[in-house]
């Protein structure tokens, strides 16, 4: 009887196993990186778009308040076709699944979002997927950064810029000053001084 009780469960575990491999893997690659190529594609169509608006109209010209209006109703529409997308997966839609350079689109869409709870909420998917290799270390920097500027804390990578009073643009506070280039590295990222060189940041 117990014999029997535990090949059983064992085959229950195998079959509850091959099921959630199936389900997982149910929506075709190359389904998905149609749909990813589809987002990228118009993102940055629309904002080439916004950019030539702006600069023949101005910022503040109603002309680039509707554009921005826009952009803002096009990310949340490609927001919610991720989360589609990761739900269907079973994950990030990563390099494993896309290849590169489509690793990249879910992480950008998700940065794109305005809403920093949407950040917090992908944040652990976007790091574990870095640690998998299934996207690049450097984004989940960006996303970390992001998420801590966000809450009012020091950033640890030293990714964030802001414009001060002063109108010129500064690194955000970063925690423990002394070993950031050490944490750049860690993530691939330049050193700092180059970085901030390549943003035209004084130093």
């Amino acid at each position: 009887m117990k014999t029997k009780l535990v090949s059983t469960l064992l085959f229950c575990l195998i079959n509850t196993a091959l099921w959630a491999q199936a389900t997982k893997s149910s929506v075709p690659s190359a389904d998905v990186r149609k749909r990813l190529t589809q987002i990228y594609d118009k993102d940055q169509k629309e904002r080439a778009a916004y950019d030539a608006i702006e600069r023949q109209y101005g910022w503040g010209a109603k002309e680039a308040q509707d554009a921005r209006q826009k952009l803002k109703d096009m990310d949340k529409q490609h927001l919610t076709e991720v989360e589609q997308i990761i739900s269907q997966v079973g994950g990030y839609p990563g390099k494993s699944l896309v290849g590169q350079p489509l690793d990249q689109i879910a992480f950008l869409i998700i940065q794109h979002s305005t809403d920093r709870a949407v950040h917090e909420k992908y944040l652990p998917m976007i790091m574990e997927a870095s640690r998998k290799g299934d996207l690049d270390k450097a984004s989940a920097a960006f996303l970390t950064d992001q998420v801590k500027v966000q809450k009012g804390e020091k950033q640890v990578y030293g990714t964030q810029i802001r414009i001060n009073n002063a109108g010129k643009k500064e690194l955000y506070p970063v925690e423990d000053e002394g070993t950031l280039d050490q944490r750049r590295k860690d993530m691939d990222l330049e050193p700092l001084g180059a970085y901030l060189k390549r943003m035209g940041v004084p130093q």
